[in-house]
């Protein structure tokens, strides 16, 4: 479980290191300036109030508190105005004292007054102006009720996991601005003065640059749109089912004898060689974006034998299934899986998690590790836990009842079966 526990916390602190290195923009330009001649311990203080937003940000993404969001994005423009005044404030103060500063040393030679006066500049402003920037910053909230979301989303955790992942996430702007920090300490220890105002200067235009894109230019940002491309994507994926008739609404009698308002049945969509592909290597991108190394695939029949036969195919390993003789799931057909490969459950539907847990336990008895479950759709709810990471194409929050206290029985209607078995 502890380790575990920390593969999720480096996952996170990854995807935030990545994001931070990815998205370097005018606050982190302003940290690094500032720390060419405010003292490490002072900067330290603005870093908190930095990790503070962060962590505000990211407990609504967790607790899915989406409403606060909306409200916060549909002032977006107001916040873009304000943040571009005060960027082009801090460009035009360092590009003033800067210059200011060489004009005096190219004249005389001598070292004048320092308008950039670090006894000026407390911890306790460095704090609440960082931590203002970044909570208006419109990147710190596409970041993280962007990107974080929609992670946590494809990774399909559970509240505690999701928790670890975003302790690991937040941990990402200390680390990192802590260490921009460092490099712009050293940078102005070991250059002369006229050099590091030169600094001050480009940096300074740097900010004016932002600034005034901030005030009179729309936002449009890479990340932004692959945020609506993923999302197009989810909604074109479930629209695709629906085409097919694989996705179903009504009132459906499933296997375990529950009762269900929403059905797939995977067999209709992947009778088309093209849909079976393109679905598979969505699944075997998952697996490969989040670095899980897979020797064999193995799903359950009849129902995932044709995805997880794809999704080997997309991965460039060999595929299996796992059949029931006796009540017992296994290996047939001269199968064979060793000891030390690694092996990736693909199912088509996961609803109670009854099949997958199944083949999870066969590979295990085998001796081999499992060491992730994909799916087409997850419909369970999230509750249900292998153990390992789960990965699906579509989410679907969906009703099940006990046939005894259906609503949908109640007011007459007939539950119908349309297909063979339900996972």
């Amino acid at each position: 479980m502890k380790n575990k526990n920390n593969a999720f916390l480096f996952d996170g602190l990854k995807l935030g290191l990545m994001l931070q290195a990815g998205g370097i923009g005018p606050i982190c330009m302003l940290v690094f300036t500032l720390s060419l001649s405010v003292p490490v311990s002072e900067m330290l203080v603005g870093v908190l109030g930095l990790s503070v937003v962060d962590l505000i940000y990211v407990s609504l993404a967790v607790f899915s508190i989406s409403a606060l969001v909306k409200k916060i994005q549909r002032y977006q423009r107001v916040f873009d105005i304000i943040i571009g005044i005060v960027l082009m404030a801090f460009g035009i103060f360092f590009i003033a004292a800067g210059a200011l500063f060489l004009k005096t040393f190219l004249k005389t030679g001598q070292i004048g007054h320092d308008f950039i006066n670090p006894e000026m500049i407390k911890s306790k402003a460095l704090f609440f102006g960082l931590m203002g920037l970044d909570m208006a910053n419109p990147i710190t909230i596409l970041f993280i009720m962007g990107i974080f979301s929609l992670e946590v989303s494809k990774r399909d955790m559970k509240f505690r996991e999701t928790s670890i992942f975003a302790v690991g996430f937040m941990l990402a702007t200390p680390v990192f601005m802590s260490f921009v920090i460092l490099v712009a300490h050293l940078i102005g220890a070991f250059l002369p003065i006229w050099a590091v105002k030169t600094l001050n200067i480009i940096v300074g235009f740097v900010l004016e640059y932002w600034g005034v894109k901030n005030i009179f230019f729309k936002r449009s940002s890479s990340d932004k749109k692959k945020i609506k491309e993923i999302e197009e994507e989810l909604i074109e994926f479930k629209e695709l089912f629906k085409r097919n008739k694989a996705l179903l609404s009504g009132h459906f009698e499933l296997s375990s004898g529950l009762h269900s308002d929403t059905y797939f049945q995977s067999a209709l969509i992947l009778q088309s060689s093209r849909n079976a592909t393109r679905l598979a290597k969505e699944l075997a991108n998952k697996i490969k974006e989040n670095g899980i190394k897979v020797d064999v695939v193995i799903s359950p029949a009849i129902g995932g034998i044709v995805i997880g036969y794809e999704v080997g195919r997309a991965l460039g390993v060999r595929s299996v299934f796992t059949e029931r003789v006796d009540g017992k799931v296994g290996l047939r057909r001269g199968f064979l899986i060793d000891k030390d490969e690694k092996v990736l459950v693909v199912e088509d539907v996961i609803t109670t998690g009854l099949s997958s847990t199944e083949v999870v336990d066969s590979v295990k008895s085998i001796g081999a590790v499992v060491v992730a479950v994909c799916s087409l759709v997850d419909r369970s709810d999230r509750k249900v836990n292998f153990g390992v990471p789960k990965f699906s194409i579509l989410t679907l929050e969906v009703r099940n009842f006990e046939k005894d206290n259906c609503p949908m029985c109640k007011s007459g209607s007939v539950a119908v079966k349309p297909g063979s078995r339900e996972q």
